[in-house]
């Protein structure tokens, strides 16, 4: 055991009288990697519904059931069954029985709630190569069981412990479980020819699944979200919320950050952010102005071979190998009506992105650049493809004018996530990012992000997006105004701003600049969602300003508000507003050019220029001496 998790526990101990015996407890503890994985298996066990065909290895089943076969019993009485189905036939008969059930208990919510029902996929009964139905039978122990006679559904409750048994180890195993709990009992008994008397207590779909998600499916489509832990601890009594002798068990939980927690990935990135290198600035300054021109005659050019000197710590940088980052998502609130475009677009543009044929790809070629697809909450299934990278999160963020559009977990699930992907690239070699993005809906969210940060009127900072008419413009500001009034978002904490407003790809955009700059890495930021990125990543991370170039000043009115804030300025202004990263790779061209500059121009002593100081035809220009000089 680690020493601070020991310290943790003996801060944290409860006294009974007794001071807690150390060495006893080491006896009996799990080494760290079995700990570990214990957890692991809980934290990212997940109500699986969409499998691939792949068939179920016999001999990982059996290890699944022999798991589940080993759950605790009251009485040991292991009044369980496991029915495998694999039949066809027989998974169309109850595939057939859900799709009934599942249209009657629509019946039993009101509009919006049953559309958003009957859009959720709820079950892989014909996707996934197994069905396994876990049974309870009251008469396995005979008529006596120790310990049922006071609480009689204590036989259920054991065979509930043998389906989390095997849902576990079948997470363990890289293997998805789903529970289809909409059937009607006595027509399932029909269909498996089940006795009367043993209860169906679970019907489970099994294989491996297209992918499991951070959190729970529902919760990422906004029908549920985890109740915190704080309100399901009661102390002594039911109506005893705290104890003054208990520490407050919800925040201590919270006290160890798992070694891949989103946080830590976070924090670990912001901490190796570094200042620029000095002393390649000061180097790459003298080079400047040791070089064969007037000093300054090549404006923010020069300004920025400096910059990205201190950057890379290199006097003289190259960028031969680029990536643009396409993160993808949409937002709940274009149900607002706040976009000229259906969210089935953003998967459809995913598609054009993978094959090569939109602009991005086009201007990305001509840069040199490599584009990285991801999809981090497109609202849509996309067909996996090697040129997409799915880290869905999920499937849409809710409507931030109800509510958050995000929990907080999930926004630094999707920093997190920006960090790994911008850290694999690096991995594979990389010099120079652009950030780029996809998703409807998101110059409102953007919007939002920087009224709530910048305080600037909604309105200021609230452009056409997509294209909406001035109609459509109204309900857009109005819409945000709704959302900022509901959730209150802090503008002294980033975090907070980012769940209640933001977006999955907004998010991972911010990991992106995070990860990039705490491995050196020039970033160039896009048009207005990439900029609402880069105000939430250097309000968390002020130094990361310094890795930030400005691509472009976009249409939208509010990109100048968050530049402005950011004190950084654009190198173009072309009228761009498609995003996608494309101003992003369109400056990339300056960079090169800036860079070349520095490295391959002849100083005065490579021409052979002997003379210092000359004036050039000694006149002035717009009260600008233009000298010749070399040094400082």
């Amino acid at each position: 055991m680690k020493k601070a998790e020991e310290d943790l526990i003996m801060d944290s101990h409860i006294s009974t009288g007794e001071s807690p015996d150390v060495d006893a407890r080491d006896d009996f503890v799990f080494p760290d990697p079995w700990r570990t994985g214990v957890y692991e298996a809980i934290y990212r066990r997940r109500d699986v519904r969409r499998f691939r065909s792949d068939p179920v290895p016999m001999d990982m089943l059996a290890r699944i059931l022999d798991a589940a076969h080993h759950a605790p019993s009251v009485g040991f009485m292991q009044p369980w069954n496991f029915i495998v189905v694999a039949d066809r036939l027989t998974r169309e008969k109850v595939q057939d029985l859900f799709e009934r059930e599942r249209v009657a208990a629509a019946q039993f919510f009101d509009e919006p709630r049953r559309s958003d029902y009957l859009a959720l996929k709820l079950a892989g009964i014909l996707d996934a190569p197994l069905n396994l139905c876990v049974t309870c039978d009251p008469t396995a122990a005979g008529p006596a069981v120790l310990g049922r006679n006071s609480v009689p559904e204590t036989d259920l409750y054991s065979t509930c412990c043998a389906v989390q048994n095997l849902w576990l180890a079948a997470r363990a195993e890289g293997l998805g479980v789903g529970w289809v709990s909409i059937l009607k009992l006595p027509h399932l008994r029909a269909i498996l020819g089940i006795p009367p008397h043993v209860v169906p207590v679970a019907y489970l779909c099994l294989g491996y699944p297209e992918r499991f998600l951070p959190q729970p499916e529902l919760e990422a489509a906004g029908w549920r979200r985890r109740r915190s832990l704080d309100g399901t601890i009661r102390y002594e009594t039911w109506d005893r919320a705290t104890h003054p002798a208990w520490p407050a068990l919800d925040r201590l939980a919270r006290r160890i950050t798992p070694e891949d927690s989103p946080m830590k990935r976070i924090i670990d990135a912001t901490r190796r952010i570094a200042p620029l290198d000095a002393l390649a600035m000061a180097a790459a300054r003298v080079r400047q102005g040791s070089l064969t021109k007037p000093q300054g005659s090549l404006g923010r050019l020069e300004d920025l071979s400096i910059t990205l000197a201190g950057i890379t710590g290199n006097d003289r940088p190259r960028f031969p190998r680029k990536a643009v980052f396409v993160l993808a998502a949409d937002h709940g609130v274009a149900g607002a009506g706040v976009s000229a475009y259906p969210q089935a677009v953003t998967a459809q543009m995913l598609l054009n992105f993978a094959s090569g044929g939109a602009a991005i790809n086009v201007l990305a070629r001509r840069a040199g650049a490599r584009v990285v697809v991801a999809d981090l909450g497109v609202a849509t299934a996309i067909p996996a493809h090697d040129r997409i990278t799915d880290r869905k999160i999920g499937f849409g963020t809710r409507n931030m004018a109800d509510g958050p559009a995000m929990s907080l977990e999930e926004a630094l699930i999707a920093i997190a996530t920006g960090i790994e992907i911008v850290e694999a690239e690096v991995d594979r070699g990389l010099d120079l990012v652009a950030t780029g993005d996809m998703g409807i809906g998101n110059t409102t969210a953007s919007s939002a992000i920087v009224a709530a940060i910048t305080g600037a009127a909604i309105a200021d900072v609230t452009g056409r997006g997509t294209g909406v008419d001035e109609d459509g413009w109204a309900r857009k500001v109005a819409t945000i105004e709704r959302a900022l009034t509901v959730n209150q978002p802090d503008p002294g904490d980033p975090l907070d701003v980012l769940a209640k407003v933001g977006g999955y790809e907004i998010g991972g955009l911010v990991g992106v600049i995070l990860g990039a700059a705490a491995r050196r890495l020039p970033v160039i930021i896009d048009g207005f969602i990439s900029g609402a990125a880069a105000l939430i990543a250097t309000e968390l991370c002020p130094d990361a300003r310094d890795y930030l170039i400005a691509a472009h000043m976009s249409v939208e009115i509010g990109h100048r508000i968050l530049l402005e804030r950011m004190e950084v300025a654009p190198l173009l202004n072309l009228g761009l507003r498609l995003g996608e990263g494309t101003g992003a790779v369109m400056a990339m061209h300056l960079v090169d050019d800036a860079v070349a500059v520095l490295s391959e121009m002849a100083t005065f002593a490579d021409a052979g220029v002997t003379e210092q100081n000359i004036v050039l035809a000694s006149r002035e220009k717009d009260g600008v001496s233009h000298t010749l000089s070399e040094g400082a």
